[in-house]
């Protein structure tokens, strides 16, 4: 007895490389979708300057805010002295002026 002929027939390798073409484009499809998603160096470069310029912009506004705040506090703090100098120097005055006129007896 022979052993059975074990070579594809020419349909079967018909089927087979049609079946590679079609995953082979199927596979080129989806590195073209991939491809289409990245971006340039000069793209990918201007973003990161454009990022940088936005970082920089909200650091200079920062320091800004902090300047004006440290402001606010120095001018609050002058705004509560003057107010206690202006309630408290009238009672000064009126004390030394009661004690001079009790020393001298008016």
């Amino acid at each position: 007895m022979t052993a059975p002929n074990q070579d594809p027939t020419p349909w079967e390798l018909m089927r087979a490389m049609q079946q590679l073409r079609d995953d082979l484009r199927a596979d080129l499809a989806a590195l073209g979708t991939r491809l289409e998603q990245m971006v340039t160096k000069d793209v990918y470069a201007a973003d990161q300057r454009a990022a940088a310029q936005r970082m920089a912009n909200l650091e200079n506004d920062l320091r800004d805010v902090q300047q004006q705040r440290e402001s606010e506090k120095l001018d609050a703090r002058t705004n509560r002295r003057l107010a206690i100098s202006a309630l408290v120097a009238p009672i000064v005055v009126a004390v030394a002026v009661a004690l001079v006129l009790a020393a001298l007896g008016l």
